[in-house]
């Protein structure tokens, strides 16, 4: 692939990305972060509350595919802009709610409309991007998550700890998406006329995708990684807020507050897996490694539970947060951008960002549903369920494609 825009335009175009996924974040977290104060001013349960943010991932896992698959056709300067706009409208419209039942509807537009954003942001950086600016790109947007859910939940702390209504944050979050859409807009007007300077000279390169053994093999892997990675990642943040409340009896705002410890330390997932991919080029191996090792932590945070030692249990969590982070990154990014010339960049992210949410809308509302029934502690050992069968998986994928490479 050509360089078609300068190393200054290449920088400016990462940013904007990260920009609009950021305040995309801010736009979707703030309900979960808000979740505490929502159930105690409404007055509804854990799995009632739950669905709210299951309408949203089930919207976006769907849309992700429908837009994945449409996003080649996009001009995405007009496509993100419409998707933070309408953002904008809901996050607005939900301080209007006085019950769940009105609130899932409006979060499940939100979810159609934000599903539009990942494919299309990744296709603007596949498209646009020369192939040394991947690295920087693909550790920029893995920042994201954790800036997004920084900020949401660290308003949600701060208005809780100045008692101010749960409908605070929403007017914050429809402040910033709607700010980010009209930067985008102006922004991708400028980097659209220096790309136009440039096209002519420019030589697309063909998709070509063959479904050999070893790539069904490692796509099945890599979906089901997907799934329980969207079911532990969005699980854990959702659910850490109220398990502090409730196991440990702290008070909501603070245990807002030191829910902002595992979105900072995501982002180191970010870095190992910048580290490492440069080793290992098999994402299913990187993911099976990340599996092992969280695979560990679920079971000791069942085995110390007891113990109520809340420096202990956000230590285990911040170290599931950041290995969750590290394989959603290999998932939605790396395999993406660096499979560019085998498959579009904006279908596959959309696929395989589909799969993520699919485990997003199982985790909310079925461990929000576990911990209305059974408690805790069997939050816990679903997760830890969840991280053995997908280790299990990515031995399998590793063993088979080294099986059929040595045939």
């Amino acid at each position: 692939m050509t360089k078609s825009l300068s190393n200054k335009k290449s920088n400016f175009l990462i940013f904007l990305c990260w920009a609009a996924y950021t305040a995309a974040y801010v736009a979707r977290l703030n309900y979960n972060a808000s979740m505490v104060e929502i159930l105690s001013q409404l007055g509804t349960t854990k799995e009632a509350a739950g669905t709210v943010s299951s309408f949203f991932f089930f919207a976006y896992g769907a849309g992700q595919l429908v837009n994945g698959l449409l996003s080649k056709r996009y001009n995405t300067k007009y496509s993100v802009t419409i998707a933070l706009a309408a953002s904008c409208i809901v996050n607005l419209s939900m301080t209007f709610c006085q019950g769940i039942d009105a609130m899932k509807y409006l979060w499940f537009f939100n979810g159609v409309f934000q599903s539009i954003l990942w494919s299309s942001l990744i296709k603007t950086l596949s498209d646009n991007l020369a192939d040394d600016k991947l690295p920087k790109a693909v550790m920029v947007m893995s920042t994201t998550v954790a800036a997004g859910t920084f900020t949401a939940y660290g308003l949600a702390a701060l208005f809780s700890a100045l008692e101010l209504s749960w409908t605070s944050i929403f007017y914050v979050a429809s402040a910033v998406v709607g700010a980010v859409g009209v930067l985008w807009f102006i922004g991708m007007s400028t980097i659209q006329k220096g790309k136009r300077e440039v096209q002519l000279t420019e030589k697309k390169i063909g998709k070509k995708l063959t479904l050999t053994p070893i790539f069904v093999v490692s796509i099945i892997a890599i979906l089901i990684s997907a799934v329980t990675n969207g079911f532990i990642k969005d699980g854990a943040t959702t659910w850490v807020p109220s398990i502090l409340k409730e196991e440990f009896g702290v008070p909501s705002s603070l245990s807002i507050i030191v829910t902002l410890l595992l979105p900072v330390l995501s982002i180191f997932g970010a870095s190992l897996v910048k580290a490492l991919h440069k080793k290992q080029k098999d994402e299913n191996i990187l993911n099976g490694i990340f599996y092992f090792a969280a695979m560990l932590l679920s079971g000791l945070i069942i085995v110390t539970i007891n113990l109520k030692s809340v420096p202990l249990t956000l230590a285990l969590f911040g170290g599931i947060a950041c290995l969750m982070s590290a394989i959603n990154n290999v998932i939605t990014s790396v395999v993406p951008l660096y499979s560019r010339d085998k498959i579009d960049s904006g279908l596959s992210a959309g696929l395989l960002n589909t799969f993520c949410y699919v485990g997003s809308t199982l985790s909310t509302s079925l461990l929000g549903k576990i911990a209305d029934t059974n408690g805790w502690n069997d939050v816990f050992i679903c997760i830890l369920l969840f991280t053995v069968t997908a280790f299990a998986v990515c031995v399998v994928s590793a063993v088979v494609t080294h099986k059929v490479k040595k045939a």
